[in-house]
């Protein structure tokens, strides 16, 4: 059968076929199947300890993978990444994450760099007495002081700052053993109105701003993560003495002071003072 060109069609077949719908092509169905995130995290050390809301990943090394259980398409999950490891003999690290993620997701988590929401445990190891005495000089204690110590261990270094003649006192620890021992030597020294012995993390304890003086032996890392709260709660003039630990390259000590023990084993006691242009430092 010929075709016949437009123009000799008959205009009511012509008015048929300008009313034919189009064809509509319908997008291709979204995918409704669940799917998981996979994470690669990168952690401060070989053997740090990674715990994914409380279950353990194993592996070693610098990195970890970890593929979570299929997730519904659309919908957002969170989940609380922990990283514990050791930093040295006497510091445990404790570093935590929330991470949000979506099914089919390829996340890579950074668990290296230091973070204010960063906790540390320190092994309690006494200060010696001479040692003590070296502090409580540099700090030129006064009766007007309150005194405030992280890390109270048994306490000897806060009761020493009252005998000295602070007027009150703080000390604060995570071990329930070490601050029963701060509580009973505090009793017996008969202090037990002047100083206060809490269990608690130190870097969550409320505003230091009536502290005038700061005690430290608690190591690098734990001094570089109070030194923010210390810059900016305690008030100009307030002193910060450390046993052998620094605050960083940044902050260097006003002073420093070394002192001998009885085989010639030198100790390093380290005095800094709040000035005003630490109250606009981060």
């Amino acid at each position: 059968m010929p075709i016949l060109p437009l123009a000799m069609l008959p205009l009511a077949l012509l008015l048929a076929l300008a009313t034919v719908a189009p064809e509509v092509r319908q997008p291709p169905a979204a995918t409704t199947a669940n799917a998981p995130a996979i994470l690669t995290i990168t952690v401060p050390g070989y053997a740090t300890r990674i715990e994914l809301d409380g279950r353990a990943i194993e592996g070693a090394g610098s990195f970890r993978s970890y593929v979570t259980p299929p997730l519904t398409p659309g919908r957002t999950y969170q989940y609380r990444l922990v990283a514990k490891w050791d930093a040295n003999s006497y510091t445990k690290m404790t570093r935590t994450k929330i991470i949000t993620v979506k099914a089919g997701d390829k996340l890579t988590v950074d668990l290296t760099a230091d973070d204010p929401s960063d906790r540390v445990s320190v092994m309690y190891v006494p200060t010696p007495d001479f040692v003590v005495a070296e502090m409580i000089k540099l700090a030129g204690i006064t009766s007007t002081d309150v005194t405030y110590e992280p890390g109270v261990g048994d306490a000897r270094i806060t009761i020493e700052g009252i005998r000295s003649g602070a007027r009150r006192a703080v000390g604060i620890d995570l071990d329930p053993a070490r601050v029963d021992e701060s509580r009973e030597r505090v009793n017996a020294a008969g202090f037990s109105d002047r100083i206060d012995i809490r269990l608690s993390d130190a870097l969550e304890q409320p505003d230091m701003g009536s502290m005038t003086v700061v005690w430290l032996y608690m190591g690098d890392h734990f001094n570089m993560l109070i030194r923010p709260y210390l810059w900016k709660q305690l008030p100009v003039g307030a002193r910060v003495v450390s046993h052998r630990f620094k605050m960083g390259d940044d902050w260097p000590p006003d002073k420093t002071v070394t002192v001998n023990d009885e085989y010639g084993t030198p100790y390093e006691v380290h005095l800094w003072t709040i000035t005003a242009a630490h109250k606009q430092r981060k």
